[in-house]
């Protein structure tokens, strides 16, 4: 008869987070670029959505991409815009050099990215890193407009953040689209501000999907040859249909055309949240965990599963009666093949669900129903 796995031998990794994840991190940068320093419509935004709204920009109905992409450019780059941040940044000088000598123990540090308006009422998504904790925002438009900004929510997890502004007239918009259903080899356009050089586009394809990078847990990436440098941060990817399908978002440094996007069907889940609460709130189950190996898979007969080696006190997890060395196999009758795919999973529901764990415990498959807590916030 199978036996449940001992602590040592049958899994590996074990971390809340996979140390594959990091592994990449040194050579990975997001695209924002600072100045003065180194370096279909989301549910929740439809009441900005009415009839009598502008449609969101699309290119014309006799568009032929084979002749050329000026037609679809022309009709969504008065949508995108250049965000300038300005953030207070501490200098290191002793409190007492300060006093004696006059100098500064703090400076003004200047940044920009690049953003894109998702409604004609005024909100526009742009990467979290990109506004990070500045004082002032503001986000200027190919006519030239500028206007004034402010955060509604930002969530540094997913390095998503949504603005809005007050233009006290419809704005051009863009039309959230379905990354599911793009595949690569598939034309797209991105759309932004890099090296400050203001309203840039470039073209290329969609290069992979599904891309793991530096230690974003919660979604995986689009890889683009559409050239993206330090400035896009925050930026469309846009299909040519006109609808957005991914916000640029990182590089890898001294690669070429390797650029990286959050997809648009990730964002339409996050985005809601931030309009409605300014934050996003995720499942937690409260253990620590190891994906089985070859070992431990063949002595219990099974292709995959999460080995549970700790449970957090007072979490929900213990609350449930889940034990060190049960076998996670299922989420919600959804097979879990390793740890970050069962860290999503249980991220993607919403706090309070009750969701049943189908386990392996000393051989024997067990039920499990465990109401999930919230995730903490990333600091």
């Amino acid at each position: 008869m199978p036996r449940s796995p001992s602590p040592a031998g049958f899994w590996s990794s074990s971390l809340l987070l996979s140390s594959a994840l990091l592994a990449g991190a040194a050579a990975l940068f997001a695209v924002g670029t600072f100045v003065g320093a180194a370096g279909g419509v989301p549910v929740g935004i439809r009441a900005g959505v009415s009839a009598d709204s502008p449609p969101a920009a699309a290119p014309p109905s006799n568009f032929n991409p084979a002749y050329s992409l000026a037609p679809l450019v022309s009709a969504v780059e008065s949508a995108v815009v250049n965000v300038y941040v300005t953030s207070i940044q501490r200098t290191g000088v002793p409190q007492a050099l300060q006093q004696f000598y006059g100098l500064p123990g703090e400076r003004e540090v200047k940044g920009q990215g690049s953003g894109f308006v998702i409604s004609p009422d005024g909100y526009i998504l742009t990467n979290a890193h990109v506004v990070g904790e500045a004082k002032d925002i503001s986000v200027k438009f190919s006519t030239g407009e500028e206007y004034p900004a402010k955060v509604v929510g930002a969530d540094t997890a997913s390095d998503v953040a949504l603005l809005q502004i007050i233009a006290n007239r419809s704005l051009p918009w863009l039309q959230l689209g379905n990354s599911d259903t793009l595949a690569v080899g598939d034309w797209v356009v991105a759309v932004g501000n890099p090296l400050g050089l203001g309203h840039t586009v470039t073209a290329g394809i969609l290069s992979g999907k599904g891309r793991n990078i530096s230690d974003q847990l919660f979604e995986e990436f689009l890889q683009t040859d559409a050239s993206i440098n330090p400035g896009n941060s925050g930026g469309p990817l846009i299909a040519l249909d006109g609808k957005v399908v991914g916000m640029n978002t990182a590089i890898i440094q001294g690669a070429n055309s390797v650029g990286f996007a959050i997809p648009s069907a990730y964002l339409q889940t996050v985005v809601p949240q931030l309009q409605k609460t300014g934050r996003v709130s995720r499942g937690y189950l409260g253990v620590q965990m190891g994906t089985l190996n070859e070992t431990g898979r063949k002595q219990l007969g099974l292709t995959a599963g999460v080995v549970v080696v700790g449970v957090t006190t007072g979490g929900p997890a213990a609350a449930a009666g889940l034990k060190s060395g049960d076998v996670i196999l299922k989420i919600g009758g959804v097979p879990v093949k390793d740890q970050l795919e069962l860290v999503r999973q249980i991220a993607a529901l919403t706090p309070g669900t009750e969701v049943t764990l189908a386990v392996m415990r000393e051989g024997n498959p067990k039920d499990i129903k465990v109401k999930l807590g919230t995730r903490p916030q990333s600091p």
